[in-house]
């Protein structure tokens, strides 16, 4: 019983870490990125404009906590691996074993993988295009594709393997990477 109690402390000691720093982040990068480059003023004023950024980041968790779904954690989640995995693994396996690669091809993979990740998530995924509900919205319908198997792919098995075939096909039609700037972005392997 004990240990149910510490177990749960811990949890939640980990969530308000987790939350505390993302506020913080928020509130810098609005403070520091935003505002300072905005009206380029440095100093004590861009502290007070984060502290508000904070404030104002902790005031629509709460709105967004009362608003959206029980599981939108998971959904959240989901769409995010999936974004990222889709958008960067593939070109960066690619151009991190393959010397080949050019700058051409990774962007190519890169926006190729977050546009078809996304259109799988909002429109064919079951789990997150019923639960974000844009195809319902849209087109009267919760998925765009209803026959099996495909609602119940996962955005990464289509977005994944389609960047990084994109990356390698642009690679190879654009012009490959001078050796001295191999030499250098390889250089101790």
């Amino acid at each position: 019983m004990c240990f149910a109690y510490i177990f749960m402390v811990i949890l939640l000691s980990a969530a308000m870490s987790t939350l505390s720093s993302q506020f913080h982040v928020q509130g810098t990068a609005i403070g520091r990125d935003v505002y300072e480059t905005i009206f380029r003023v440095k100093g004590g004023s861009t502290v007070l404009i984060a502290r508000g950024a904070i404030a104002l980041a902790v005031i629509i968790a709460v709105i967004l906590g009362f608003i959206l779904p029980g599981n939108i954690i998971a959904v959240g989640t989901a769409l995010w691996f999936s974004l990222t995995a889709a958008a960067f693994l593939s070109m960066y396996v690619v151009t991190l074993f393959w010397k080949r690669s050019t700058r051409w091809g990774a962007i190519t993979g890169m926006v190729t993988g977050t546009l078809i990740s996304s259109f799988w998530l909002f429109f064919v995924f079951k789990k997150s295009a019923e639960a974000l509900g844009i195809s319902q919205l849209l087109f009267g319908t919760p998925t765009l594709i209803s026959s099996a198997p495909w609602p119940a792919v996962d955005p990464i098995v289509i977005g994944l393997p389609v960047a990084a075939i994109l990356t390698i096909v642009v690679s190879l039609m654009t012009q490959p990477p001078s050796e001295e700037h191999l030499e250098k972005c390889f250089e101790g392997t």
